[in-house]
């Protein structure tokens, strides 16, 4: 789930300034692999270098640190520039450390509270994500393109693995890509996936109730035990790092359009947008010609991924398939996408706000949103 977070930049706007990096009262620095763990974390934080993590990760990992991962943030938790604290560092197990930090800004403000693993590799130590030691009892069952990892007591559903798979594949000739291998993933809810990721505290767990996030260097899937095994929304997201010249907004709608009941947290498109048209008949003053900023409606709709389905089924309609991935493939900026919408999409008397809202209006009175691609 990307889409843009602009409230962050208001709320947690950082100034210029030095990064500062000190550890609580309780943490022994007298004890020699508890001063190398910190010494180990500080430097990483200040590097962001794979040459402080365990070699087993940053050899099979793209991404080694799913901390830096975008979709839970924008940009990633590493690269906000916070002061860090070290809270605590004990030992787990034999030769391995949880370290437990805070990320905050300069006033003191709480963003996150992250854990970490070290682990001693001969006579050093390294960084190892939260991830796989909290996951490391957890099932794993392999299809042929995917590998699930959830918990002993889930029931994880056959009919499901198949609906995911196939409509992986049907996605992948769709946009002619070839299929990876994906890893998917299933926490008990949204905090459950913050708590996996090594998230103890980060300022937006408890504020929603459906969720899902692909980690796109990696090909990780992560979903709740609500969204199951078919998490069409994220699985969508796989082919969005073909499209580097996509504008965001039609890789939003394109992960709503074709996710049948799982368009956007957990509800189909054809509700979401019903509450958008609703809205919008209230809110006449709102301007659809610059799409990409309308953005807030409540915490049950986002109205990015209406707007950006709506965008692809008016693409779809004028050109079809070659049409939409000419689309993709041309619209990087806010100016690129107008300036496609205005040339090959609308004609020559027609405006967007008018033609975004007819559309919407008239798929909202139709009870259906029927895609044009993948069915």
């Amino acid at each position: 789930m990307k889409i843009r977070i602009f409230f962050l930049l208001m709320v947690f706007a950082i100034g210029l300034k030095a990064q500062t990096f000190t550890t609580n009262f309780n943490v022994n620095l007298n004890n020699s692999d508890t001063k190398s763990i910190v010494e180990l974390w500080q430097s990483y934080l200040k590097s962001n270098s794979k040459d402080f993590w365990a070699e087993s990760e940053t050899k099979n990992l793209a991404n080694f640190n799913v901390l830096d991962m975008e979709g839970i943030l924008n940009p990633s938790l590493m690269n906000w520039g916070f002061d860090n604290r070290i809270l605590s560092i004990n030992q787990i197990f034999e030769n391995k450390y949880l370290i437990k930090s805070l990320f905050e800004q300069e006033n003191k403000d709480v963003f996150a509270i992250t854990n970490v693993v070290a682990i001693k590799e001969g006579n050093q130590f390294k960084l190892s994500n939260y991830l796989f030691e909290i996951t490391k009892n957890w099932k794993s069952t392999n299809s042929k393109n995917i590998k699930y990892i959830y918990q002993p007591d889930y029931d994880l559903k056959q009919n499901e693995i198949d609906e995911a798979e196939n409509f992986y594949l049907d996605l992948c000739k769709t946009f002619s890509v070839q299929p990876e291998k994906l890893t998917y993933f299933i926490a008990k809810n949204c905090d459950h996936i913050f708590d996996i990721l090594g998230y103890e505290f980060i300022f937006s767990k408890g504020m929603s109730k459906e969720c899902g996030y692909f980690e796109e260097k990696n090909n990780f899937i992560f979903a709740t035990e609500k969204a199951g095994a078919n998490h069409f929304h994220e699985i969508t997201h796989f082919i969005n790092k073909h499209f580097p010249n996509a504008h965001e907004l039609l890789l939003t709608g394109i992960s709503a359009y074709i996710s049948k009941d799982k368009a956007h947290l957990g509800k189909p498109l054809i509700y979401h947008t019903k509450r958008v048209y609703e809205y919008l008949e209230k809110h006449q003053e709102i301007n659809l010609s610059k799409p990409f900023d309308f953005f807030e409606l409540d915490e049950n709709t986002n109205p990015q991924y209406v707007i950006g389905a709506v965008l692809c089924d008016l693409i779809l309609e004028k050109g079809g398939k070659a049409e939409l991935i000419s689309a993709f493939n041309s619209t990087k900026t806010d100016e690129d996408l107008l300036r496609y919408l205005n040339s090959k999409i609308l004609k020559k008397n027609e405006n967007l706000n008018s033609v975004l809202r007819k559309r919407i209006v008239k798929i909202a009175k139709s009870d259906n949103f029927q895609n044009k691609i993948i069915n």
